[in-house]
């Protein structure tokens, strides 16, 4: 169904949109929060909303989670305003509309079933490798070199299949929804809108709230989410540099792994590794402080699922390196290699997609902010 459905009684989602129409109406006549962040100078230019409008702000919404501690409205007050909560639920409904096929995959939802998923394909992994390169390299000290664990067309064509999908699966995502927020498709290329959109979401300018910090877990300004997810979030970023780089080197140099400890597959790798473990860290921490009261239990436990899921790619990769010129480099290998299949596999069914629906709000909030200074001028 379109999101700017406005039939009265239609879908499962009718009450939810009903529920967010009513909180966002009380905080458009109060407009305390309006310097918080731009979901409330952008709700200020509707004054009608439909589900395409309240989608949208859902995802531009980084829950820095200030306009609850602020707002005089909040439960127990008879108005019970809750925009953190119900920007959430409005959230998950977008993963589960614009996902395709179905985003909830059941075990793979959870902790325990994103771990297990790993520990499968590690096992499969390893029964590959004792059947295609023999044994010797589980009982002896490793070189560092993966093609000595799992041959190189094996390892290329089983990680391409499952990122191949998945950057699809998110592409057609972003289309939809891109169109269902009531955007044209030539506005997706503005590149003024995507620079002013993309130095933001650098500095997660967005989730400082009044520029003070969260209120998050707490209801005292804290810069803690924002540093650990700053962390994460370059962590991960090096570490797909520290891929890439290697790439280039095999590919195109014919420079093959074990590269040395300085080398910039490595460096970078290291570096991303450790940044982003120390951030999926604080985060759980926060996580385990935060108040369930301004958001789902479903979103609370895909956000922990996918900060474990880190963890686990993160602290496997860096096992990898520290123990590549020992017996346990083998073990390692396949246990970092199930962790990255598996990641590839499932993004788009974990929140690791809400990056992409919180960009491409914060696109089309750039363009709107854009022409409306040009209509003031």
């Amino acid at each position: 169904m379109h999101v700017d459905d406005q039939k009265p009684g239609v879908g499962p989602f009718t009450e939810l949109f009903a529920e967010a129409e009513r909180q966002l109406n009380i905080c458009n006549s109060c407009r305390y929060c309006a310097g918080y962040c731009p979901v409330w100078p952008a709700l200020e230019l509707r004054t009608e909303l439909t589900r395409a409008d309240m989608t949208h702000l859902a995802n531009l919404c980084h829950d820095c989670q200030d306009c609850f501690t602020a707002c005089m409205y909040t439960p127990p007050h008879e108005f019970a305003v809750n925009p953190p909560k119900v920007f959430a639920e409005l959230r998950e409904r977008t993963y589960d509309t614009y996902v395709w096929p179905s985003r909830r995959l059941g075990f793979l939802s959870g902790r325990s079933g994103v771990l297990l998923a790993v520990l499968g394909v590690a096992l499969l992994l390893t029964a590959v490798s004792v059947l295609t390169v023999g044994s010797d390299i589980w009982t002896s000290a490793g070189d560092g070199s993966p093609y000595a664990v799992v041959g190189h067309g094996l390892l290329v064509a089983v990680a391409a299949a499952p990122a191949l999908y998945s950057v699809g699966v998110m592409l057609l995502a972003a289309w939809r929804y891109w169109l269902d927020i009531g955007r044209k498709p030539s506005e997706l290329f503005d590149g003024r809108s995507w620079i002013r959109a993309l130095g933001a979401a650098a500095v997660l300018r967005h989730q400082s709230g009044g520029d003070e910090g969260c209120n998050y877990p707490a209801d005292e300004p804290s810069g803690a989410r924002k540093i650990n997810h700053q962390l994460v979030m370059y962590g991960f970023l090096l570490t797909f540099v520290s891929t890439t780089s290697a790439a280039v080197l095999e590919n195109l140099m014919g420079e093959y792994p074990p590269y040395a400890y300085l080398s910039v597959p490595v460096v970078t790798g290291t570096l991303g590794g450790v940044m982003a473990t120390i951030g999926a860290i604080g985060l759980l921490v926060l996580k385990h402080r935060a108040r369930s009261v301004r958001t789902t239990e479903s979103m609370k436990e895909a956000d922990t699922a996918l900060i474990w899921a880190i963890l686990v790619l993160m602290v496997s990769g860096l096992g990898v390196l520290i123990g590549r010129t020992t017996v346990l480099f083998a073990p390692m290998l396949v246990l970092h290699l199930g962790a990255v299949l598996v990641a590839f596999a499932i993004a788009p069914y974990t929140k690791f997609v809400h990056w992409v629906f919180r960009l491409l709000s914060m696109v089309a909030n750039e363009r709107e902010v854009l022409q409306r200074d040009a209509a003031t001028v």
